[in-house]
């Protein structure tokens, strides 16, 4: 995560966690799409975990995160927590049987190292799990169009569903799988969304890549 950004998320940790309650059809919009590709058992980490809303649900038990006090937060959610960034893992090789990265992406300093880092943590044919808020949807330009007013999003480089894509293959291993939500317009939702097969057409996307 580059400096800026990181220091961004720190200040304002309780603004960030308190957005999924205040937006809980878009989370758990979210949660029903990331769920259709993450395995249900197996030793998971989430590069990126922040205050763990995501881990704690999908029982991702370590997570790591450059900010200190999103952690804190993440561990009374029992995630277990590491300080660090996606480009250099502290973990050894072909440890985790998953990695999740959500939204987490657009907002890394190298997005290469961070998939090649996650695909060094992997166990062979075990999956990375990775979600976006894809640029070329309604949601994408909605928040690429705000982001100047934005705490968060100012620092973003958000990413389509194609450039993802592109950067998955420069991995060992294969695109598997894709399921998207959010198909209604920004800025709200009023009820939890199902997830549909592919991408091209909801706001946030979640692939599937399998290590080989």
């Amino acid at each position: 995560m580059r400096r800026e950004t990181f220091h961004i998320f720190d200040e304002n940790w309780q603004v960030y966690d308190d957005w999924f309650d205040h937006h809980l059809a878009i989370f758990q919009s979210e949660i029903r799409a990331i769920k259709k590709v993450t395995p249900a058992s197996g030793r998971g980490l989430e590069i990126g975990v922040g205050t763990a809303r995501f881990a704690s649900i999908l029982s991702v038990k370590f997570g790591l995160d450059p900010s200190l006090n999103m952690l804190k937060v993440a561990r009374e959610r029992e995630v277990q927590v590491v300080q660090g960034v996606g480009e250099f893992l502290p973990f050894k090789d072909e440890s985790f049987h998953f990695v999740l990265i959500v939204v987490t992406m657009c907002f890394v300093s190298d997005p290469r190292k961070v998939l090649r880092e996650a695909a060094r943590v992997l166990k062979r044919e075990s999956v990375l799990i990775l979600g976006i808020i894809d640029r070329e949807s309604r949601w994408g330009r909605y928040y690429e169009a705000r982001a100047a007013h934005s705490k968060f999003y100012k620092a973003a480089r958000f990413f389509s569903a194609h450039d993802i894509l592109m950067l998955l293959n420069d991995i060992p291993g294969a695109f598997s799988e894709a399921y998207q939500t959010l198909f209604h317009p920004p800025p709200e939702l009023k009820k939890t969304e199902r997830p549909q097969p592919s991408y091209g057409q909801g706001g946030f996307v979640v692939f599937k890549w399998t290590k080989r």
